[in-house]
């Protein structure tokens, strides 16, 4: 995709204003933090179990939500039940340590929503609200990676590769700080919460 050339110098120099950091003594914090973000998405606001894991990978801190109990499951297979029947919620921050004075900065922050498959007795992706602020390629639909961005994910190819970004026109203000950062992802969730898991619930009743 070709992007007008004002259009790619305004966007490009965003990415060095972004400020997604925190220590990594704050991490438990950030941890309470997500378990009240994902509260209303909850049945009778149940507390949705959040913890810290380590990805082995990159020396990321990961923190993943759950229904309770993670055991020895990897945060790709942790899930929280929803207050929809058969719709299962997914929330994970990647956090990568940024210098050795233990600063951390967020790498990635997903959202998934899953639908129960009752013929496969798996569940499948619906729709996803992702955001990677510190998205290294400064071309085509990158750009609109490093705010919270919707994929549709129940559709047919190419539309669940498909980054809508949700802030566009507000990424500078929402690259400047975690809270701005968060206050984003929030909004972005309470849509979800409204127009797919109310909606679905309804359908049901």
């Amino acid at each position: 995709m070709v992007y007008p050339e004002k259009i790619e110098k305004r966007l490009a120099w965003r990415i060095k204003v972004a400020s997604i950091e925190i220590n990594v003594n704050q991490l438990h914090n950030r941890v309470n933090f997500v378990r009240g973000l994902l509260v209303p998405l909850r049945k009778d606001g149940l507390p949705v179990g959040c913890e810290i894991c380590r990805y082995q990978h990159s020396g990321c801190k990961v923190i993943a939500a759950h229904d309770g109990v993670a055991g020895t499951k990897s945060f790709a297979e942790m899930y929280f039940k929803t207050f929809t029947i058969d719709i299962l919620g997914q929330y994970y921050e990647f956090w990568k340590p940024k210098d050795k004075e233990g600063k951390l900065c967020l790498n990635r922050a997903y959202f998934n929503m899953y639908i129960v498959n009752r013929r496969t007795h798996g569940h499948d992706k619906l729709v996803s609200i992702h955001c990677d602020p510190y998205e290294e390629n400064n071309e085509g639909s990158s750009l609109y990676k490093r705010g919270p961005h919707l994929h549709v994910q129940k559709a047919e190819h190419p539309l669940p590769k498909c980054h809508f970004a949700l802030n566009f026109s507000e990424l500078d203000n929402i690259l400047s700080s975690i809270d701005a950062m968060t206050e984003a992802l929030k909004n972005a969730i309470t849509i979800v919460q409204d127009e797919v898991l109310i909606r679905y619930r309804n359908l049901r009743s």
